[in-house]
C-alpha cells in the first residue's frame, strides 16, 4: 500500500480552503486506483494544516479493506474507491501562507502480520495551498449612533387671565380689573416687550356663556362679554402703560366643553351619571333645558360648575426666537456654560472637528449630567479610536438612561471592537437604532452569517456578504461604482477568479496605489496564485504562497 501511495489523488473544494466565521472550511475527495488498497489493510488518514510558526491537526478518517471485519469506510481492492470529508480549522493569518497536507498511517490485521499497529508512511500527500480569507476584507467600521438633541430654535411662551362674570350679566367688574391674573398678564407684556428675540402676539380674546340657558341668549352675552372686556381692558392698558393694544376678540357661546371637563375633574358622586345623560342629547336647547333641570335637582352644579363658565378668557402668546447659529458658535468659544443643555448638544453638530465636539459634549455632561451628552461625548471618542475611553463615556450614559436605544448600540459597538462578538449581537439585537442593524450585519459577516448580513449591510460591506454568499453578479454591480482601496482589491480577485488578468493588473495596481499595504496583503493572495509567474503581475507583486 506504500508503494501505491502515489496513485492516490485527492481534490479540494473550492480549490482552496475558505475562510467563513472563525474557521478555515473546504471539503476534501481523497481517491485510490483500483488495486491500490490491501484487502486487509485499515489507514488512518489525517488532514494537517501547515503554516509558518505552526501547524492544526484535523479529524482522522479511518479506511479498510473488504475482508476487514470493522466500521470503517471500505475501499474495494479491484474497484478502488473514494471518500470525502469536511475540514474545519481555526483561522489564524499565518494560514494564508499555509499548505494542507493528508498524513498517512496503516496496519494489517492480517494473521500473522507484522504490521499490527498504525505504522506512519513517512510521506505527506498534498492537498491544496493556502487560505482565502476574502472575509477578512470587510470594513468592520462600526458604527456609532449619536443621541439626538431636542433643540427648537423659536419657542412660545403665554401668560393668561381671567375676568369673571356675574350670571346673565356683562359689566367688568372692578375687582376682576385689579386681580392678580391681570396684574400678572400685563407684567408679562411689559417683561417681553422691547426684546430683539421676542414678539408678543395679541391678546386673544374669548368670551363665554355657561350652558344653563336658552342658546340666543348665550350666544349674545359672549359677544357682549367680549366687547365690555375689551372695552375695559384697553383703558386700563393705556392707564397702566402697558405696551400693548390689539386686542383679538372671539364670542365663543355656551361652554359645553368647558362644563364636561369641570365636572369631570369635581368630585361630584354623580358627575359620571350627569354626564351620561347630558352626551344623550345633541340639540342644543334640548341640553340647556336639562342642564337647568340638573342644576334644580344637584345645587352643586350651579354653586360650583357653572360660575366657572361665565369668563372672558385673554391669552397673550410670544415667539421665542433663539441664538443663531453664529452666536452658539460665539458662546461655545467665549462663554460655553451659559448655553442651555439643547443648545450646547445642538452647537456640537455646528461644527466639522471632533475636538470643538468634544468640548461642548463634555460642558453639557459636566454642567447637566445628561445621558445624550455623555454618550454624544463617547461617540467622538470612538471616531477617534480610542474605544476604551470612549466605553467609560458609554458606560456613564447608560447608568443614567440603560433603555435609550443609542446608548445601547454604542456598548454592543464597544463589545465588538474587545472581539467580544456574541455580546456585540445582544446589545445590537436590544437597540432600535438604525446604526443598530447595521451593525448586527457586522457580525453575521465575521460569524459567515452572509445571507443574513446581506438583509443588514449596505454599500461595500454588503456587496461583500454578497460575494462571499456566491453571487458575483451582485457583488460586481455593487463593486462597479466603488473606487476605494478595499474595492479595487476585492474587484482584483474576482477578475483572477474569472481568469481576467487585464482586470486583475488594473485592480490590484490602483488598490496598491491607495493603500500601500494592499501589496503586502496581495502577496499571501491565494487567489493570485495561478498567477504568480505572469510578468505584468509580477512587476507589482511577489507571491509568496508556494505551489
Amino acid at each position: 500500500m506504500k508503494k501505491t501511495a502515489p496513485g492516490i489523488t485527492v481534490s479540494s473544494s473550492p480549490e482552496f480552503l475558505t475562510l467563513k466565521g472563525d474557521n478555515a472550511i473546504g471539503t476534501i475527495t481523497v481517491n485510490f486506483p483500483a488495486k491500490a488498497f490491501h484487502k486487509w489493510g485499515v489507514l488512518k488518514v489525517t488532514p494537517v494544516l501547515v503554516y509558518p510558526g505552526g501547524e492544526v491537526v484535523g479529524q482522522p478518517t479511518f479506511l479498510q479493506g473488504e475482508k476487514v471485519k470493522d466500521n470503517y469506510k471500505v475501499i474495494p481492492y479491484e474497484a478502488g474507491g473514494s471518500y470525502s470529508q469536511q475540514l474545519s480549522f481555526p483561522y489564524t493569518p499565518a494560514m494564508r501562507l499555509s499548505e494542507l497536507v493528508l498524513r498517512v498511517e496503516a496496519k494489517c490485521i492480517k494473521q500473522g502480520s507484522k504490521i499490527k499497529n498504525f505504522t506512519d508512511y513517512n510521506t505527506e500527500i498534498p492537498v491544496t495551498f493556502g487560505v482565502s480569507s476574502l472575509q477578512m476584507m470587510a470594513d468592520n467600521y462600526a458604527k456609532v449612533a449619536i443621541a439626538p438633541d431636542a433643540f427648537v430654535r423659536t419657542t412660545y411662551v403665554k401668560e393668561s387671565a381671567k375676568i369673571m362674570f356675574q350670571i346673565n350679566k356683562a359689566d367688568v367688574r372692578a375687582a376682576q380689573l385689579n386681580s392678580s391674573e391681570i396684574s400678572a398678564l400685563q407684567q408679562f407684556i411689559k417683561d417681553n416687550t422691547g426684546d430683539a428675540k421676542k414678539k408678543v402676539g395679541d391678546v386673544y380674546t374669548q368670551a363665554y356663556a355657561s350652558p344653563d340657558g336658552p342658546l340666543t341668549l348665550n350666544d349674545k352675552l359672549s359677544a357682549d362679554r367680549g366687547k365690555t372686556t375689551k372695552k375695559a381692558m384697553e383703558t386700563k392698558f393705556k392707564k397702566d402703560g402697558t405696551p400693548k393694544d390689539v386686542f383679538d376678540v372671539n364670542a365663543m357661546g355656551e361652554d359645553w366643553e368647558g362644563f364636561q371637563e369641570l365636572v369631570q375633574a369635581s368630585d361630584i358622586p354623580d358627575k359620571a351619571l350627569i354626564l351620561q345623560v347630558l352626551s344623550m342629547y345633541k340639540d342644543p336647547q334640548v341640553r340647556d333645558k336639562e342642564i337647568k333641570n340638573m342644576t334644580a335637582a344637584f345645587k352643586v352644579l350651579a354653586d360650583k360648575i357653572l360660575p366657572e363658565l361665565r369668563r372672558s378668557k385673554m391669552t397673550v402668546n410670544v415667539q421665542v426666537d433663539g441664538l443663531t447659529d453664529a452666536e452658539l458658535k460665539a458662546a461655545v468659544g467665549s462663554d460655553i456654560n451659559k448655553l442651555t443643555v439643547e443648545e450646547m448638544l445642538f452647537a456640537a453638530t455646528l461644527f466639522t472637528d471632533n475636538a470643538t465636539k468634544a468640548k461642548c459634549y463634555k460642558a453639557a455632561a459636566d454642567k447637566y449630567n445628561d445621558f445624550r451628552a455623555w454618550n454624544n461625548l463617547g461617540v467622538v471618542k470612538a471616531w477617534e479610536g480610542d474605544y476604551a475611553a470612549a466605553k467609560a463615556d458609554f458606560t456613564k450614559a447608560a447608568s443614567l438612561n440603560n433603555s435609550n436605544p443609542q446608548v445601547i448600540n454604542n456598548l454592543g459597538v464597544v463589545a465588538l471592537s474587545e472581539g467580544k462578538k456574541s455580546e456585540a449581537a445582544k446589545f445590537f439585537a436590544a437597540s432600535t437604532a438604525p446604526e443598530a442593524k447595521y451593525n448586527k450585519g457586522l457580525v453575521d459577516l465575521a460569524e459567515g452569517n452572509y445571507s443574513s448580513a446581506i438583509n443588514s449591510l449596505d454599500g461595500y460591506n454588503k456587496a461583500l456578504a454578497q460575494l462571499l454568499n456566491g453571487d458575483v453578479a451582485a457583488a460586481k454591480a455593487a463593486f462597479g461604482s466603488m473606487n476605494t482601496w478595499r474595492a479595487e482589491y476585492v474587484k482584483a480577485v474576482i477578475a483572477a477568479k474569472e481568469g481576467d488578468a487585464k482586470a486583475l493588473v488594473a485592480n490590484l495596481k490602483s488598490a496598491i496605489a491607495k493603500n500601500p499595504a494592499a501589496k503586502q496583503l496581495a502577496e499571501t493572495e491565494v487567489n493570485f496564485l495561478p498567477y504568480a509567474t505572469v510578468t505584468e503581475v509580477v512587476e507589482i507583486v511577489i507571491i509568496k504562497v508556494k505551489r
